[in-house]
């Protein structure tokens, strides 16, 4: 398996805000020498010299296993189902066991786009390895990026740039799903979010809600947050808020009316809790969206 294409840009495609500058698919086995296959010399390197590029790359193990390290990052073992992440203008090196060899799917991109991603920590120097396990669907979007790349039709710059997103932001989000949490357990959060979303303007007491997941409620707090990101009391408010806006554009009810509507306590509360979440009361957020109208 050999599948290498290498890529040219204009000027206008970097207006897109992310250009692609290579991708491709390729197998090795006992004894080969890698890099495998035909590469451009600026794209080479050897196991003594490494190499360091102008542009990012996500290299992607299917098979097999081998090793990758940085400036920034200790050598480490990679493989099957491990992806990472190589920097522009750091040094790194990477090679296949060379028992094994291994199986790889790669793309290539630089921009403003993959600037902010990594400004913003979404991705960083200092863990550039990402255990994502071996995914037909994250092996066929390098597989469809590949042949958008040698169609080159119309603007296809611009539609591999749609891939490199889904490949990022596939493998980032592979990378965050907790392990210790079952499939089962996934459907059972999912089905307290819905019930917490059918019942947002109510009293809900969390506590409860474990009981009648039957779990205790450290460990469903622990579970939820791990999944959602909150904790179930700080979620559930949050939805409250959010239909609270929703009421309070409406405009049919005030706000008092829109506070009790919604199980907040008192109206004083319902303010102080809307003004600490979105920096306004509530009256003044009704008549700034009206202005905005």
């Amino acid at each position: 398996m050999e599948f290498i294409k290498y890529l040219i840009a204009q000027e206008v495609d970097y207006k897109w805000g992310l250009v692609t500058t290579t991708v491709g698919m390729q197998e090795g086995s006992n004894g080969m020498s890698y890099p495998y296959g035909g590469h451009p010399a600026k794209y080479h390197f050897s196991q003594e010299k490494g190499r360091v590029l102008d542009e990012f790359q996500i290299v992607y193990i299917i098979r097999g296993a081998g090793w990758f390290e940085s400036a920034h990052y200790n050598r480490t073992k990679v493989a099957a189902g491990d992806a990472f992440v190589i920097f522009p203008g750091e040094f790194h090196c990477y090679l296949p066991d060379a028992e094994i060899g291994w199986a790889e799917a790669w793309i290539g991109f630089k921009g403003d786009f993959a600037n902010h991603l990594v400004q913003q920590g979404f991705f960083s120097q200092n863990s550039p390895v990402f255990k994502v396990g071996v995914h037909e669907t994250l092996w066929e979007l390098f597989k469809q990026a590949y042949d958008c790349a040698i169609r080159q039709k119309p603007a296809y710059q611009q539609q591999l740039a749609g891939y490199v997103n889904l490949i990022l932001s596939s493998i980032y989000a592979e990378s965050k799903q907790p392990a210790e949490i079952s499939d089962q357990l996934f459907d059972k959060i999912n089905l307290i979010k819905k019930y917490m979303n059918d019942h947002s303007h109510e009293t809900v007491k969390m506590e409860d809600i474990a009981h009648e997941v039957g779990m205790s409620y450290s460990l469903f707090r622990k579970m939820f947050k791990t999944y959602t990101g909150f904790s179930p009391g700080h979620y559930f408010l949050r939805l409250k808020l959010a239909r609270s806006k929703e009421l309070l554009l409406e405009g049919d009810l005030t706000c008092k009316e829109v506070a009790f509507r919604m199980g907040f306590v008192t109206v004083e509360h319902f303010h102080s809790i809307f003004r600490k979440y979105y920096g306004v009361s509530p009256d003044k957020f009704r008549k700034l969206k009206n202005i905005s109208k």
